[in-house]
C-alpha cells in the first residue's frame, strides 16, 4: 500500500469567517476525526494538497503531519465550491490498526474482450468501485479484472471477485461489467439511413415540382 505524506498545522478558528480567511491564504479548511483519535481542525496549503493528490494511486494511505505529530489517515469526504470546483474542505480518517475500515475500492478493467475485438460488441462498464471492509494492512490500491475473455452477452458480477482478508460490502449480485451486441449503433446508422433517404426524396420532389410550375407558366404565356 503506498503512503504520501501530507503537511498541515492546527487551526483554533472556526466558523465561515476564519475558513474564508484560510482559502483566501492557500489554505484548505480542514478536519482529522478517528475511533482513536479526538476530532482536530486543521488547515492544509493547497498546493501540498494539490501534490499528495497526483501521487496517489487508487486507494490510498496518507501520512498526515501536524505540528509535529504524524497519523496515518485516508481521505474519507472532499467538498468543492459548485461554481468554482475550487476545494473548500477536506475530512480526513485516521486509521486504526486493529479495527477494519469501510472504504471504496477502485476497479481496473485489464484486457480488451473478445467479444468487442472479434465480434463487434460494445463494453459497457457498469461498476466502478466496490465497497469493502478490511484491516488497514489488508487495503488493496485497487482491483485488476480481466475482461479479455469475455464474448457478447458475457458479464461479470461481485461474487466472481476474490480479494484476500477482504469482506465486501457491496451486493455479490451487482454486475460490474458486460458485453452488449452492437443493436445501439446499428438502429442509430438505419436511423440515419432512413433520414439521408427521406431527405433525398423531399429534395427530388422540391425539384420536380420547381420544373411543372416553370413548365406551367411557359404554357400560359403562350396563350
Amino acid at each position: 500500500m503506498k503512503e504520501v505524506p501530507i503537511a498541515a498545522r492546527g487551526r483554533g478558528e472556526f466558523g465561515k469567517g476564519p475558513a474564508r480567511r484560510h482559502r483566501m491564504a492557500g489554505e484548505i479548511p480542514a478536519v482529522v476525526y478517528g475511533p482513536d483519535f479526538p476530532s482536530r481542525t486543521i488547515a492544509v496549503g493547497e498546493r501540498d494538497f494539490h501534490a499528495a493528490m497526483r501521487a496517489s494511486v487508487g486507494t490510498t494511505i496518507y501520512q498526515l503531519s501536524v505540528d509535529g505529530q504524524t497519523n496515518r489517515v485516508i481521505l474519507r469526504d472532499m467538498q468543492r465550491d459548485p461554481v468554482t470546483s475550487r476545494i473548500t474542505h477536506v475530512d480526513f480518517y485516521a486509521i486504526s490498526e486493529n479495527k477494519p475500515l469501510h472504504l471504496e475500492i477502485p476497479i481496473t478493467f485489464v484486457g480488451l474482450p473478445k467479444g468487442v475485438k472479434d465480434e463487434g460488441g460494445i463494453l459497457q462498464i457498469i461498476v466502478r468501485e466496490v465497497m469493502v471492509s478490511c484491516l488497514p494492512k489488508d487495503i488493496p490500491e485497487s482491483v485488476n479484472v480481466d475482461v479479455s475473455g469475455l464474448g457478447i452477452g458475457d458479464s461479470i458480477h461481485v461474487a466472481d471477485l476474490t480479494i484476500p482478508n477482504v469482506e465486501m460490502l457491496t451486493e455479490s449480485d451487482r454486475t460490474l461489467v458486460v458485453i452488449s451486441a452492437p443493436t445501439v449503433i446499428k438502429t442509430v446508422a438505419a436511423e440515419a439511413e432512413e433520414a439521408a433517404a427521406a431527405a433525398a426524396t423531399a429534395e427530388g420532389e422540391a425539384a420536380a415540382g420547381g420544373e411543372k410550375k416553370e413548365e406551367e407558366k411557359k404554357e400560359e404565356k403562350k396563350k
